[in-house]
């Protein structure tokens, strides 16, 4: 069986009941239809993403362990911010360099 979710996103979640949570559901099949049974259960579609078919969703932490049952779900994992760096600050040059 595939992991579909982290073993300390697991506890968080747990701990979280009834709190709200941010996450990215990564799903099998069509990203549309899958917007649409998360709202028909509730829960907030924030954005899809059609490159790796997902979508950033907000709901109940109690709605997005029931979510780990959905077989059309893949995985589960937080959404993060993520901010990019310029290519040389990758790197480790100094600016202008």
């Amino acid at each position: 069986m595939v992991k579909k979710i982290e073993p300390s996103l697991r506890a968080k979640l747990q701990t979280l009941l009834p709190g709200e949570v941010r996450l990215i559901i990564r799903v099998d099949g069509d990203v549309p239809r899958a917007a649409t049974r998360l709202m028909e259960q509730g829960v907030t579609v924030l954005r899809s993403f059609h490159l790796i078919p997902a979508l950033a969703i907000r709901c109940s932490a109690e709605q997005a362990l029931a979510l780990l049952e959905e077989p059309w779900v893949q995985a589960v994992e937080e959404d993060r911010r993520v901010s990019v760096q310029r290519h040389n600050e990758a790197l480790g040059s100094e600016p202008g360099r």
